[in-house]
């Protein structure tokens, strides 16, 4: 999450046209209002128990296969780039992630409490955990390098065990803290003590460090299961270090080792330094250590030359790491370089077995303390930029984990994220999904766990009703498959000449290559070798069967929407019309069908399938699909959804109707209900009116914000069903009036008048 690049990459708002500012500016003022019915108070959680019981209508436990995980083998990576298993390598399998399972901050859990989180996650639907800081969690209060608690370690080692039991598989990091696991950094394991991250590139003592991390946290014996870490099959992937690409480390930190590494090799590429620096048209300053680039984002001579000492100092140490993890008896799939979407950094990927990303949409600037700030803005008006970002940087031949994603509290739209994320990496047709939070679920409220675990925290989803909600939906869109993924490939190729000649290696993919993500299936096919003397994946690819290749150097079709485009780069505007020439190509070719709704110029996206439409104008984004309808809304109430009809709501919301009896939605006779809104601390305070800088964090309990919304649903035997309130644990509340006609429910839902108070769940059932 640190050292965030500036523009699409970082968090800083995008720059937007000036017309779409003005229409956005009238649409606020003239849309129809979302608004009509009376709601907005917030009100306390009335729930305690947050543990799901087996059998109700939140028991996912069916979407996980029972354990062991690692029956069918390690998991491997197919040839046409997902995950499948050693002895079942045709079957096909995607993972719903928990990120930190139990979160990191107060070490892991002891061995009851692991039994009853490993049952709860697999409950949810989750059946991969990725485990983060786990070196901290070791280290914490030891002052002597590699002096691990034995009671942490324990728990560790029961945790992976008791996870494995239920079916649930790991990802983990081999090294995640900029500390590693030194004793001398004192007690905050967090602070910028040491930089180990930029240490295992040139420093042998840190590059020595990481294979000792390895030998004595990943390659010893697991007690609880009888073999290592690295030899159990319930491994998917090793990533190697955890956001550890040299365009984000040396953007937060310097590095006069890399600068007199640069030095050596501008001397191997140009001969001496001074011939480097006439090329760059710097005056000759003489030899020796040359700053490499920090903050800066335009391509140049200098900006290249660095990003290619980048990607090759990347592609050694990645060398060198896979090769002490192998010469460990790892024989599964490594992974690393997860942060930033230049096209360099997409680049490196070319050599990883899996490709992993993290991307977010508005972070705080500064956690939870006073002053921190967010944009307080919905994701949908940038057409989802965060989840456009990593569909560029997919590779075709490769699998395709988002092991961090986000749109943290307290962004009051954050109930778009489930939706969005669930929707598009189904037709993406990713392998996994990690919103990233220090522990995934909880419990119960009033635990005796720490703070981050009682109420509202940014990066922390359990106690947070909006984030659980949109996890919920997520689970059914993508792990359950209820989204359809988009039968065709579009293949962005990128080589050294697009890489560092035209874009300088610091440059990202055209917006109007990016949008394809919403449309259509996308992904990279790297052509320019440079790893190691190889083609970097392109061979293994020319199986796969491609529908359409893009040059993004000459990504817009006509010569006239190519000078626009050359223009709107100098002037850093994202020039009219290249979008929507592109859409018109893709119809052109019967990617798209002649009836898909997407207009560009109108703000609107229709994914191939029909099943997904984005209204970035409205600010609507909505799904109709054969078991799930759902919409997140602001501006103006969503139409164009088959079964499923909001008239009236109080405000910007989520609104989602999921079959969970495996019928069609307009016959099913148990249907999931999601309703949310927006979650606050009590007393949480802000010093605008906007909610944008935070005064307070606040306390318990957690409030919800209450919200009012009518809809019908159409169904073919609404006679006989009932509507009844969920408390957050999926157990029924009370019985709720329900309007019924010959083939529609009509519904209202006012969570400021239910009698047990408010909740984000509800159940048709008959």
């Amino acid at each position: 999450m640190r050292g965030r690049p500036p523009a699409n990459l970082a968090n800083r708002p995008r720059a937007r046209r000036l017309p779409e500012l003005a229409v956005l500016a009238v649409l606020a003022a003239l849309l129809p209002a979302a608004a009509p019915l009376a709601a907005g108070e917030w009100r306390a959680v009335p729930d305690q128990d947050l543990s799901i019981r087996p059998g109700n209508i939140l028991d996912f436990s069916a979407l996980v296969e029972a354990g062991p995980a690692g029956k069918h083998g390690r998991p491997i990576a197919t040839p046409d780039g997902h995950i499948a298993f050693e002895k079942k390598p045709a079957r096909r399998q995607r993972f719903l992630c928990a990120s930190q399972p139990y979160g990191v901050e107060e070490g892991f859990p002891e061995h009851e409490t692991a039994d009853r989180y490993a049952r709860q996650l697999r409950l949810h639907g989750y059946n991969l955990a990725r485990f983060h800081f786990v070196e901290n969690v070791l280290m914490h209060g030891r002052s002597k390098d590699f002096d691990f608690d034995p009671v942490q370690l324990d728990r560790f080692h029961y945790f992976l065990a008791a996870l494995k039991r239920e079916g649930i598989y790991w990802m983990l990091d081999a090294m995640t803290s900029w500390n590693g696991a030194y004793g001398d950094v004192g007690p905050d394991r967090w602070a910028d003590r040491r930089n180990v991250k930029l240490g295992v590139y040139l420093d042998p003592q840190d590059q020595q460090h990481w294979r000792q991390m390895v030998d004595q946290v990943l390659a010893v014996k697991n007690p609880y299961t009888g073999i290592s870490p690295l030899q159990d099959p319930a491994l998917l992937a090793v990533i190697t270090v955890n956001e550890g690409g040299l365009n984000s480390l040396l953007n937060h930190q310097a590095s006069p080792a890399l600068n007199q590494e640069f030095g050596r090799w501008l001397v191997r590429q140009h001969g001496s330094v001074e011939h480097a620096l006439k090329k760059w048209g710097v005056n000759a300053a003489g030899a020796g250590a040359v700053a490499l680039p920090r903050r800066e984002w335009t391509s140049s001579p200098r900006m290249a030359d660095a990003q290619r000492f980048y990607f090759n100092m990347q592609a050694r140490t990645h060398q060198w790491m896979s090769a002490h993890l192998r010469n460990r008896g790892y024989p599964g799939m490594i992974s690393g370089f997860d942060n930033w979407f230049t096209v360099q950094d997409i680049a490196t990927r070319a050599q990883l077995d899996l490709v992993a990303a993290h991307a977010y949409h508005d972070e705080p600037s500064a956690f939870v303390a006073p002053g921190s700030s967010i944009r307080q803005a919905s994701s949908l008006p940038d057409k989802l930029a965060y989840i456009r970002d990593l569909a560029a940087g997919r590779y075709w031949n490769k699998p395709f984990a988002v092991t961090e994603f986000d749109q943290p509290f307290w962004n009051r739209y954050r109930f778009e994220s489930g939706l969005a994320m669930g929707a598009y990496a189904a037709l993406q047709d990713w392998d996994a999904i990690c919103r990233h939070a220090s522990g995934p679920i909880e419990l119960e409220y009033g635990n005796n766990r720490g703070a981050r675990h009682q109420y509202l925290f940014p990066y922390a989803a359990g106690a947070d009703p909006v984030a659980r909600a949109g996890e919920t939906l997520a689970a059914l869109l993508f792990l359950r498959g209820d989204v359809q993924a988009s039968v065709h490939r579009l293949a962005i190729m990128l080589g050294n000449a697009y890489v560092f000649e035209r874009q300088g290696g610091i440059g990202q993919l055209p917006e109007d290559i990016k949008q394809l993500a919403l449309v259509s299936g996308i992904g990279v096919l790297w052509q320019g070798g440079g790893h190691d003397g190889k083609q970097g994946g392109a061979a293994s690819a020319t199986a796969m069967k491609m529908d359409l290749s893009i040059n993004p150097d000459n990504a817009a079709p006509t010569g006239m929407a190519r000078i626009a485009r050359k223009i709107g780069k100098l002037l850093a505007i994202d020039p009219g019309g290249l979008g929507q020439e592109r859409i018109d190509e893709l119809k052109q070719a019967a990617i798209l069908p002649k009836s898909n709704a997407s207009n560009v110029n109108d703000g609107i996206l229709e994914s191939d399938t029909g099943q997904i439409h984005l209204d970035a104008k409205k600010r609507t984004l909505r799904v109709a699909s054969t078991r799930t309808e759902a919409a997140a809304f602001e501006l103006a109430l969503p139409d164009g959804l088959r079964n499923l009809r909001i008239r009236e709501s109080s405000g910007p919301a989520l609104l989602s109707a999921s079959s969970m009896d495996g019928a069609p939605l307009d016959s099913s006779t148990r249907i999931l209900l999601i309703f949310a809104a927006d979650a606050r601390n009590s007393g949480m305070e802000f010093t605008d009116t906007e909610g944008r800088v935070l005064k307070k964090l606040g306390g318990r309990p957690v409030m919800l914000k209450t919200a009012k919304i009518r809809f019908q649903l159409r169904h073919a035997k609404p006679d006989r069903m009932r509507l009844f309130a969920l408390k957050l644990n999926g157990e029924r509340g009370v019985e709720l009036p329900l309007k019924k006609s010959a083939d529609l429910l009509d519904i209202e839902l006012d969570t400021a008048n239910l009698p047990a108070g408010p909740t984000t769940y509800f159940e048709l059932a008959r």
